[in-house]
C-alpha cells in the first residue's frame, strides 16, 4: 500500500507572497511619507513611516525616517527610540548615527554625541563614515583642527570619498587656503559630479581667482563612493568625456598643523553631509 503524501497546509504556500506584498507596501508607504515630509506635513509623514515600519520592522531606513519625522514633530524621546532601533538593526547605518548625534547635540548632550560617534569609530575603524561624522561634530563645536584630522583619517581609508573631500575643502576655504579648497572641491566633483553646493563654492573660488593654483590639485588622490549615500546619482547626458584622473600621489598630503583664523565665508550654505530622509538601498 503506498504511503500517502504529506499535505502542506495551504496557508504556508501564501507566506512568500505575503512577505513580498509587505515589502512592496512598505516601500509605497515610505515614498508617500517622504513626499509629506518634503511638503512640511510631518504628522502625515510620521503616519506613513509608521505603516512602512509595521510592514518591515527590520528596515533601518524606514526606522530612520520615522525618527526624523518624530523629531520634526517635537517628540524627541520617540525620535531617539527609533534612531536606536535603526542602529540595532544596522550597526553601520550612518544616517541614523548622524540623526541621533544631531539630536543629542540639540538637546545639549554633546558628551553623549561624542561617545556615540567615538564608539562607532572604535567598532568600525576600517570605515571612513565614523570619521566623517566625528569631523562634523568637531566642526560644529568649532574644533577645526580636530575636524581636519578626522577627515584626514577618512581619506586615508577611502582616498577619494567625495563627502570627506568636500567637507575638508570647505574647512580650507573657511581658513583662507583657497588653493587647497579648490583642489579638494574638484576632486570631490570628479568622483560625484552632481553636487550643487560644491559646484557653487568652486565657482565662487574661480570668480575670485586669488590663490588658485592648478598645480596644487594633486593634494588628494582618486575616486570612491560612500556606502551610505542614499539614492542613485544621475549621469551626464551631454556626451562630454570625463578627463583622465591626475597622477597618483600619496593618499594624504595636507598641512597637519592646527588651523586658525576667522571663517572667511561664515554665512555660506554648508555642504550637506547627509540627506534628511533615506531611500532604501
Amino acid at each position: 500500500m503506498p504511503i500517502p503524501a504529506r499535505r502542506i497546509p495551504w496557508w504556508l504556500l501564501l507566506l512568500p507572497l505575503a512577505a513580498g506584498c509587505n515589502a512592496f507596501q512598505g516601500n509605497l508607504n515610505n515614498q508617500a511619507g517622504m513626499r509629506h515630509y518634503q511638503a512640511g506635513d510631518f504628522t502625515a509623514a510620521k503616519d506613513e513611516f509608521q505603516r512602512a515600519v509595521a510592514d518591515q520592522p527590520q528596515n533601518a531606513d524606514y526606522l530612520h525616517n520615522l525618527a526624523a519625522a518624530l523629531k520634526r514633530e517635537g517628540d524627541l524621546a520617540g525620535s531617539e527610540q527609533y534612531y536606536r532601533r535603526a542602529l540595532a538593526v544596522d550597526r553601520a547605518h550612518q544616517p541614523s548615527y548622524h540623526g541621533l548625534a544631531s539630536l543629542y547635540r540639540e538637546e545639549g548632550r554633546t558628551a553623549d554625541a561624542q561617545a556615540l560617534l567615538t564608539g562607532w569609530a572604535g567598532e568600525q575603524a576600517y570605515s571612513p563614515e565614523p570619521f566623517i561624522e566625528l569631523a562634523w561634530l568637531d566642526k560644529e563645536q568649532g574644533n577645526l583642527a580636530g575636524a581636519e584630522r578626522n577627515l584626514g583619517r577618512a581619506l586615508r581609508l577611502r582616498p577619494n570619498d567625495h563627502v570627506a573631500a568636500a567637507q575638508l575643502g570647505q574647512i580650507y576655504e573657511e581658513t583662507n587656503q583657497p588653493d587647497r579648497a579648490y583642489a579638494l572641491y574638484k576632486r570631490s566633483l570628479y568622483t560625484r559630479w552632481y553636487q550643487p553646493e560644491v559646484e557653487a563654492r568652486l565657482a565662487q573660488l574661480q570668480r575670485r581667482g586669488s590663490g588658485i593654483d592648478e598645480a596644487a590639485e594633486p593634494l588628494v588622490a582618486g575616486p570612491a563612493e560612500p556606502a551610505w549615500t542614499a539614492g542613485a546619482t544621475p549621469y551626464r547626458t551631454t556626451g562630454a568625456v570625463r578627463p583622465p584622473p591626475p597622477p597618483e600621489v600619496p593618499p594624504w598630503a595636507f598641512d597637519p598643523n592646527p588651523l586658525g583664523g576667522d571663517p572667511a565665508h561664515a554665512g555660506d550654505e554648508e555642504i550637506a553631509i547627509q540627506p534628511p530622509l533615506v531611500t532604501p538601498r
